[in-house]
């Protein structure tokens, strides 16, 4: 729909996100008319109406948890906040426990994978060294190592010896 009908070149589009493009303003509120009348007609939906921007490309974007500019991509500060916020989190379950359980170690390297994941499309290698080995407890690594340049958390496997009867 976007780049046929509306003949924009350059647009992102993920699930209910959509960023435009274009030099010219008045060509992207007729956009967000024909987008608006579509969403509508078609799907029985509605734009936000205080979630639509028109801005100078060079003032950058955001958009799917970064902040787009000309000649880079930045992740947003709310992101890192929330990876920060989620390492903090897991931290206190293990101090209230004393000791972590397979569920809970699970669930906290699911959480944070889920930021590294989103990190690592990103020029942000120092941001998670830095979140992983400032921030994490230490008792984590007893559990589990860092793979992938910071890009993924690994259960260690423990390796049963049997003795031979």
């Amino acid at each position: 729909f976007i780049k046929h009908d509306l003949g924009v070149q350059y647009y992102g589009r993920y699930v209910d996100d959509l960023i435009l493009v274009h030099p010219d303003k008045e060509f992207l509120k007729e956009c967000k008319i024909k987008i608006q009348e579509f969403l509508e007609n078609e799907l029985d939906l509605n734009l936000h109406p205080r979630k639509i921007f028109l801005q100078h490309f060079s003032k950058g974007v955001s958009f799917l948890g970064c902040y787009i500019k000309p000649n880079r991509t930045y992740i947003n500060k709310r992101t890192k906040a929330n990876f920060y916020t989620a390492i903090k989190t897991h931290n206190e379950v293990i101090r209230a426990n004393k000791k972590i359980s397979k569920p809970l170690l699970n669930k906290a390297i699911s959480s944070v994978n889920s930021y590294l994941g989103i990190l690592k499309h990103y020029d942000t290698y120092k941001l998670r060294k830095k979140m992983l080995f400032e921030n994490l407890s230490a008792y984590y690594f007893n559990h589990l190592y860092i793979s992938g340049n910071y890009g993924k958390m690994v259960p260690k496997i423990k390796i049963v010896k049997h003795k031979p009867y």
